[in-house]
């Protein structure tokens, strides 16, 4: 019986202990409202697992000047995340994902674009 508990620890119990650190989970930033660089509302990071990713949604509006002004950005974590060009009327979402390490969601766009459709 003894042989019995060695060799289940050899080949089941010790791999799941070994190998327990290589999928590490991605950590991305949360935040409701990222605006110039800070988070106004809602600050705080979420963990995600297989499957899930980090996700950066930027919310412009369109000016008098056929210009897009950056709103505010919010950060999370999200199942299936899909990169988009959403469009309203005067209203434009830029969705983007990430999952190449943590963070990655932090918003690096730029603040005012040029109406380019």
């Amino acid at each position: 019986m003894d042989k019995f508990w060695l060799v289940f620890l050899l080949l089941v119990a010790f791999p799941l202990v070994f190998f327990q650190g290589d999928a590490e989970a991605l950590r991305c930033i949360v935040c409701k409202s990222f605006k110039k660089g800070r988070c106004l509302r809602g600050n705080g990071n979420c963990t995600v697992g297989s499957g899930l990713e980090c996700r950066t949604s930027s919310v412009f509006i369109l000016t008098g000047r056929g210009e897009w002004m950056h709103t505010y950005t919010e950060l999370d974590c999200y199942s299936e995340c899909i990169p988009k060009h959403t469009f309203y009327s005067g209203l434009k979402i830029l969705t983007s994902c990430c999952k190449n390490r943590n963070f990655c969601n932090k918003f690096q766009g730029r603040l005012v674009e040029k109406n380019t459709h």
